[in-house]
């Protein structure tokens, strides 16, 4: 009987720990914009720090096939067809909270991110200020450097596999 109970217990905390831990909402760990430039974000939660990743498409090339291409009667199949590449920047860094975010809906809330790594390649490390403001089901964040605003994104979550 006293296994069954804890059992119980043990269950209800860690059902109710996906949404809430510690009385504070957890907030989804992957996230695509809204708007343009299109951009997919990643909350990768390590216990005791966190790290956050970016992928930004940043620029898009339609590719057609060379007029030289020689087709075959039986098999158009082979012919090539015309295709958008899609180039994307990936950030990679660890995020360091001002204070611990509760995400209330509509506050404020800023970190310090540490770019140590990024596909293709950039002078590393990077660092930019970030600031997170949760409405509802939207997140907007905006990527500070220098005290300037570099990017803006409002943001929709998304269920990860």
């Amino acid at each position: 009987m006293g296994y069954l109970c804890l059992s119980l217990i043990y269950f209800q905390v860690v059902g109710c720990s996906k949404n809430k831990q510690f009385n504070q909402t957890v907030l989804a760990d992957k996230w695509v914009s809204t708007s343009n430039p299109k951009c997919e974000i990643w909350f990768q939660n390590w216990g005791d720090y966190q790290r956050l990743l970016m992928v930004i498409e940043s620029d898009t090339m339609e590719i057609k096939p060379s007029p030289y291409v020689t087709e075959k009667k039986d098999k158009p199949y082979l012919t090539p067809k015309p295709y958008d590449k899609v180039s994307k920047q990936q950030l990679k860094g660890n995020i360091y909270w001002n204070d611990i975010p509760e995400w209330e809906s509509g506050a404020v809330y800023n970190a310090r991110w540490e770019i140590d790594r990024a596909n293709p390649k950039i002078n590393l490390p990077q660092l930019y200020d970030i600031e997170f403001s949760l409405n509802g089901s939207k997140l907007k964040m905006k990527l500070i450097e220098d005290s300037e605003l570099y990017l803006s994104f409002d943001l929709k979550s998304i269920k990860s596999y």
